[in-house]
């Protein structure tokens, strides 16, 4: 009688399963069945800002709109990660062999606000750069710049802090006098923000300063403490404590042309051909999609410390010290070789077949 096939065999010996089956987990109940789970995506993550700054075309054909049409122009500011990078030494000490020190590292930012009012990096850094930019436009106000109060242009483009939108001009308008060239340019515009953006990371920098100190006092009871000690018997180490900073690389884009059309905001594509020619003359070389990179990068502080140990190029330790070292070092080699070269001949005694005891053996001449 013929054998099975070998794929037969083995068909039944492993018999498909039903997939709406839960299969038994082998301790009497059912294990859990779930979807599979979420793949990871490469870290390529950017966080965006929205500006917007107005304008107000006077028409020549007064029928048309009023004589004047206002428009908004929507930006993306987007700081994409680039890496971390090492940042300013907080503090540096150095251990003689065999010293133990005690430090301690103070958080200000943690000890002088309450909880209700303690916010992550980022958080801090939108907020931070919406003041900024609001001080900016205020500045440029006061100086009598581009911005204007002589017609109102709302649009609700508020300035929500945690939202990262900002506003050039806020509830003002563009005036006529305004040259659109330069207050539309997206190389004007990303110039300005990296400017807002960079006093933004050094004012939060400056706030979430972390004092590093080996002297125990008072305020010692709310600070973190740790222990550094130098094993070393003849050459002392330095430590060098830094802050830990995330790069991001700014570019900005335009992603919108708006014109007002009572309440509401349509895009330029929706407008009739009369109203698209009369802003495309205003705005010249302006164009949904144009982008520029103007190579900045931004620095966010991390929370916490970067300790890094260097070690002395010169010895403490007089020569007869440091070659009594040595010589002990070069002794615990030694022992280790023995000890190895002892393994290797024990198995090869096992290979061999000799099993008798090993010690008895190595004990005869």
């Amino acid at each position: 009688m013929a054998s099975k096939p070998e794929s037969v065999e083995h068909a039944s010996a492993n018999p498909p399963q039903d997939p709406y089956v839960v299969p038994d987990c082998g301790c009497g109940g059912k294990e859990c069945i779930g979807p599979e789970p979420v793949p990871w995506l490469p870290w390529n993550w950017c966080f965006p800002f929205y500006e917007f700054r107005y304008g107000v075309i006077v028409l020549d054909k007064p029928d048309l709109r009023g004589g004047r049409l206002v428009i908004r122009i929507r930006y993306e500011h987007k700081l994409c990660l680039l890496g971390r990078k090492q940042g300013p030494i907080v503090h540096s000490l150095t251990l003689l062999p065999k010293e133990e020190v005690r430090i301690y590292e103070s958080d200000r930012y943690r000890r002088t606000t309450s909880v209700t009012n303690r916010f992550s990096t980022r958080t801090s850094f939108y907020s931070m750069t919406q003041q900024v930019h609001d001080a900016y436009n205020s500045t440029k106000l006061n100086a009598g710049a581009s911005v204007s109060t002589s017609s109102s242009a709302s649009g609700g483009a508020g300035g929500g802090i945690n939202l990262g939108i900002i506003s050039f001009g806020g509830d003002a308008s563009v005036s006529t006098s305004t040259t659109s060239n330069a207050h539309f340019d997206v190389a004007n515009v990303s110039e300005q923000f990296s400017h807002v953006a960079q006093t933004s990371s050094l004012a939060v920098e400056s706030e979430r300063s972390i004092v590093v100190s080996t002297f125990e006092d008072q305020e010692s009871l709310h600070s973190t403490a740790r222990t550094l000690r130098n094993d070393n018997d003849c050459r002392a180490v330095t430590y060098f404590i830094r802050r830990v900073f995330e790069v991001y690389q700014l570019t900005t884009r335009i992603i919108a042309v708006e014109v007002q059309a009572g309440d509401n905001w349509i895009t330029l594509a929706a407008t009739p051909s009369d109203v698209q020619d009369a802003v495309k003359k205003y705005l010249q070389k302006i164009a949904v999609g144009a982008a520029f990179d103007p190579r900045v990068e931004i620095a966010l502080p991390t929370d916490g410390l970067l300790y890094e140990a260097e070690l002395a190029h010169c010895c403490s330790c007089e020569c007869e010290r440091e070659a009594g070292l040595k010589l002990g070092l070069e002794k615990l080699q030694l022992d280790n070789l023995n000890l190895r070269l002892e393994a290797e001949r024990r198995q090869k005694r096992l290979d061999a077949g000799q099993l008798d005891s090993f010690e008895s053996v190595a004990a005869t001449p």
